[in-house]
Parts: structure tokens; C-alpha cells; sequence
């Protein structure tokens, strides 16, 4: 008896999640384009800046893949000499991952900062907006 109503509580538990995952989207069409259209301060300021936040991660897309790039190569390079020479693969990895970082440190860096001084000047454009258009309020 235990197990029938276990089954019958576990089965309508999972129509009733399966129906709600059909009917309900995630962010309705109507809905964010009525948030790109407000006039309040607070959502043009947080649209700007997910805006500024967006075009950031996508520049910094580039940059941070060639550096994985880089440090992968120099992890399979170390794993493989580790291997034919009998030594731990693992260990030879970790080091060659920590040497890796810190000599592709300083050009990551200089590639960050253009975009990252871009990114935090449009997010104070974006707040100095808002507090301004509060101050008239």
C-alpha cells in the first residue's frame, strides 16, 4: 500500500512538472520588450548595463579561449614528455598548468584591459544616468 501511494504521489508530482515546464516560458516576448521600453532610471540603468556586460563577455570570448589554447597546449606537451619518461602525468600537468598561467599572464592582461576599462566606463555612464535622472525626479 506504502509503495502504490509513493508511485501515485512520485507520478503526479512529475505530470504536474512536466505540464508547468510547457506552459510557462521563461521570459514571455511581451514582457522584455516592455522592459526595453521603460522610462524608469533603474531599468534603463540595469538594461545599459547588462548591455555593457554582454558586449564585454563577448570580446573577452577571444581572448580567454586563445589563453586555454595556449596553456592546453603546453599541458599536452608536459603530460606526453611526463608519460614517455615514466613520470606522474598528473603532477606534470599541474606544473605545467601553473607555468602555463603565469607566463601567458601579462599578455592576457594587457588584452583585458582595454575592454574591461570600456566595460566599467559604461556601467559608471550607465549609474551617473540614473543618478541624474533621479535628481529630477
Amino acid at each position: 500500500m506504502k509503495n502504490l501511494i509513493v508511485a501515485s504521489a512520485l507520478s503526479l508530482a512529475l505530470m504536474g512538472g512536466l505540464v508547468h515546464a510547457q506552459t510557462s516560458p521563461a521570459t514571455p516576448a511581451p514582457a522584455k520588450a516592455a522592459a526595453t521600453a521603460s522610462s524608469d532610471p533603474i531599468v534603463v540603468m540595469r538594461n545599459e548595463q547588462r548591455a555593457a556586460r554582454n558586449a564585454f563577455n563577448e570580446a573577452a570570448k577571444p581572448i580567454r579561449a586563445e589563453r586555454a589554447a595556449t596553456v592546453k597546449a603546453a599541458v599536452d606537451k608536459a603530460v606526453a614528455e611526463a608519460k614517455a619518461s615514466g613520470k606522474d602525468p598528473v603532477v606534470a600537468g599541474r606544473v605545467a598548468r601553473g607555468q602555463a598561467m603565469q607566463a601567458t599572464k601579462p599578455d592576457f592582461d594587457a588584452k583585458m584591459k582595454a575592454i574591461t576599462e570600456t566595460r566599467r566606463d559604461a556601467m559608471a555612464a550607465a549609474k551617473a544616468k540614473r543618478d541624474a535622472a533621479m535628481a529630477n525626479r
